[in-house]
């Protein structure tokens, strides 16, 4: 799809939204002031979300994980740094070792995070520029580090795993994934002003 169609698919998303899919929106998710703001569908695993952040996110303060589905990321507004781990079969001097874990979210019955062994992988990162599109499979490895206000939007694909995993030091749930629908509001105005502006953006250079 054309990006500037898709721009305007979000928009009308944002400004026409499914009332049942917004009841998904949490706040502080995966990290203290990340807004999850759900614009589409009403199934796990296949919606449409938009992460609006609150805080600037430091590298690794979301540690390197998998999804238990396909996702396609477009960043909107924000400097977005985008981390991948390829992995690796022995250590040398461009690569890290890291504790890998299979996590199973606890929310939905599972045990949380199960250690498996310690992973040699190698890191790539990049600038993710406003407009560009990621696409990454199941069991692709990532994580992003973000400007304060940066928005992105992500699409998941379907469940293909029953778990994800996870690279590094195990985390935290305390204090995070809450409900605040007083805050969707307020967000979604942010998330269409973000779109508004990218596609007056197309406009001037057709």
């Amino acid at each position: 799809m054309k990006k500037q169609n898709y721009i305007k698919q979000l928009y009308s998303l944002v400004r026409n939204p499914n009332l049942e899919s917004l009841s998904l929106s949490m706040d502080d998710v995966h990290h203290k002031g990340l807004f999850s703001l759900v614009i589409a569908g009403t199934e796990f695993g296949k919606l449409t979300r938009v992460f609006i952040a609150g805080k600037k996110m430091k590298p690794y303060s979301v540690q390197l994980h998998s999804h238990r589905y396909p996702i396609k990321l477009t960043v909107i507004k924000g400097d977005v740094r985008h981390f991948v781990a390829i992995r690796k079969g022995s250590m040398d001097a461009h690569t890290v070792q890291l504790s890998e874990f299979d996590y199973k979210n606890p929310f939905n019955g599972g045990q949380g995070l199960t250690y498996v062994k310690e992973s040699n992988v190698s890191i790539k990162e990049y600038i993710l520029p406003v407009s560009s599109t990621v696409k990454m499979s199941s069991d692709e490895v990532h994580t992003v580090s973000c400007s304060k206000g940066a928005i992105w939007a992500i699409e998941e694909g379907g469940f293909e795993t029953e778990s994800s995993k996870l690279f590094g030091v195990p985390f935290q749930t305390e204090g995070l994934y809450n409900k605040a629908p007083w805050k969707v509001s307020l967000h979604l105005d942010l998330v269409a002003v973000a779109l508004s502006n990218m596609f007056i953006d197309f406009k001037s250079s057709n």
